[in-house]
């Protein structure tokens, strides 16, 4: 008795693995897995103008409410692709947009804008500016629709170019591509103007504009 006792433990141990397999092979196993995303990756060029433009030393002020206006024009995403099933649009389109960044406090009573060392790619304290930042994008073909990218976080990047960059984390987009994920939009600043920014334009440079390196600028929405 005590042998068919043993056998029949040794059958059900054998029968266990294969048991577990079968569970874990069943579908409402994965039911929970998220589903797949398909968002549309572009590149990203635009022309970045400052004002007043961008020295060494800035523009001295005594206000605390001076500002460098930094305007981004001619937004255009391009070599778009997507595994969505209303396939990637051929291009997109971001409107004019204006932000402003607070000035640069020197000491009491001492502000200045246009301050080139806030602007060499590493100050957090300057990229403040673009949260809540909305960019709309309009598709084309115009049947692509459109996407509403908000910024929610914006920080340095770098990469082996040596250019000033910065990647902007977004909310989950509105419009054509929505997803909860892989929202976000990273750009540097062409490789020669980045080298002035980078020594806080030393050698009295100035900068009053800078575009986009299209070659290494991403959107991914």
């Amino acid at each position: 008795m005590k042998t068919r006792r043993r056998i029949l433990f040794g059958v059900l141990a054998l029968a266990l693995p294969v048991t577990g397999f079968a569970v874990l092979g069943t579908p409402s196993i994965f039911a929970g897995a998220s589903a797949p995303a398909f968002p549309v990756a572009c590149k990203i060029t635009a022309t970045v103008t400052f004002s007043p433009a961008l020295t060494a030393g800035g523009t001295h002020t005594t206000s605390a409410a001076a500002v460098t206006t930094v305007t981004i024009s001619l937004g255009h995403l391009a070599g778009c692709l997507s595994a969505a099933p209303i396939e990637a649009p051929g291009h997109g389109d971001l409107p004019t947009t204006v932000i402003k960044f607070p000035a640069t406090k020197l000491g009491a009573r001492s502000y200045a804008t246009g301050y080139c060392p806030a602007f060499d790619g590493t100050s957090t304290k300057t990229l403040k500016a673009f949260k809540g930042l909305t960019l709309p994008v309009t598709w084309s073909p115009a049947t692509e629709g459109s996407s509403k990218f908000i910024v929610t976080k914006a920080t340095p990047a770098t990469n082996s170019d040596s250019e000033v960059g910065f990647a902007l984390a977004g909310k989950e987009v509105f419009g054509s591509y929505a997803e909860k994920t892989l929202n976000q939009i990273t750009v540097f600043i062409d490789k020669a103007d980045s080298a002035i920014l980078r020594t806080s334009c030393a050698g009295a440079q100035t900068v009053s504009s800078v575009t986009f390196d299209n070659a290494n600028s991403v959107a991914i929405l």
